[in-house]
């Protein structure tokens, strides 16, 4: 996937858009895109024992068949919501991976905004943890600056989910002023949960080359 392609996926910004409907059919074009890769993926695994190197003599138009099939499978799976994501994922510098992060931080803010709709459509926690740990290796870029200080903020703010702690990474990259702001406003909560969560982003910051781990989040709660 080339940069210049990801014009075509302006409709997928529309699952975390505050109107329902755009958001539906946002996720019923995800969906629609889903359904058809699962579809050729089953009838790919009919059709290729019979064309692999176990069959005596494979039938020519079973093998044409099987190779359309895979081209299908390639061209419905590069439309999908999944696809830059993937391509953000698998690059192998920062350099490349730059077009493609504000779709990462994308995945982030739907399973942030809407969890029922991305546990339902889009659910996947390595995922999520290799998106927190590839965003905190490269640092924001001028599009997700912002955005991941929004996120940091209500995974400090909100009941703990799967993989959070990634974000504390991250925190250390961002305009460290503002992180500080987010940290004050924590302390202030009424959740003694939220203000610990606080107290431990403050102490990451102040020790940036301590690990942050759920061990390290244990001995600080310890201390």
């Amino acid at each position: 996937m080339q940069a210049e392609q990801l014009a075509d996926f302006t409709w997928a910004f529309d699952v975390v858009h505050p109107d329902a409907e755009r958001r539906r059919a946002a996720i019923e074009r995800e969906r629609g895109y889903q359904d058809d890769w699962a579809r050729l993926h089953s009838w790919s695994r009919v059709v290729r024992p019979r064309t692999g190197d176990d069959a005596e003599r494979p039938d020519p138009r079973l093998v044409a068949e099987h190779d359309q099939t895979e081209a299908a499978k390639r061209d419905v799976h590069a439309r999908m919501f999944a696809a830059p994501i993937w391509h953000y994922l698998a690059a192998e510098t920062a350099q490349e991976r730059a077009p493609f992060a504000r779709f990462a931080v994308l995945f982030l803010r739907w399973e942030t905004d809407f969890p029922q709709e991305w546990a339902e459509h889009a659910l996947s926690w390595p995922a999520k943890r290799q998106i927190l740990r590839t965003l905190a290796a490269d640092g924001p870029t001028v599009e997700t600056h912002a955005e991941l200080l929004g996120l940091l903020s209500a995974a400090i703010g909100r009941e703990h989910r799967c993989e959070d702690l990634g974000y504390l990474k991250i925190a250390r990259t961002l305009h460290e002023p503002t992180v500080r702001m987010i940290i004050e406003s924590a302390e202030r909560s009424l959740d003694g949960l939220v203000r610990l969560r606080a107290g431990y982003l403050g102490w990451a910051l102040d020790n940036p080359a301590a690990p942050v781990t759920p061990a390290s989040w244990r001995r600080w709660l310890r201390g």
